[in-house]
């Protein structure tokens, strides 16, 4: 049996940061969905073409969850 090579990006993150990019993955259409084999905990392979896109709801969600000292 010949498999096709599929072109992608390896994710290595803590276990909480992959949670949320397995959640923000099951929560697009089919269609839509990027995460291409779920390696373990803290690795995933994700279609190369959605990077940015990934690093981006990533910033978003680090910055909505960030504390700051009240002045």
């Amino acid at each position: 049996m010949v498999s096709n090579p599929v072109k992608g990006l390896y994710i290595s993150c803590d276990i909480p940061m992959t949670q949320f990019i397995i959640n923000m993955n099951a929560s697009l259409p089919q269609s839509q969905k990027f995460i291409i084999h779920v390696l373990d905990n803290t690795h995933l392979f994700v279609r190369s073409d959605m990077g940015g896109m990934i690093k981006s709801a990533i910033a978003t969600f680090r910055e909505a969850n960030t504390y700051e000292k009240p002045s």
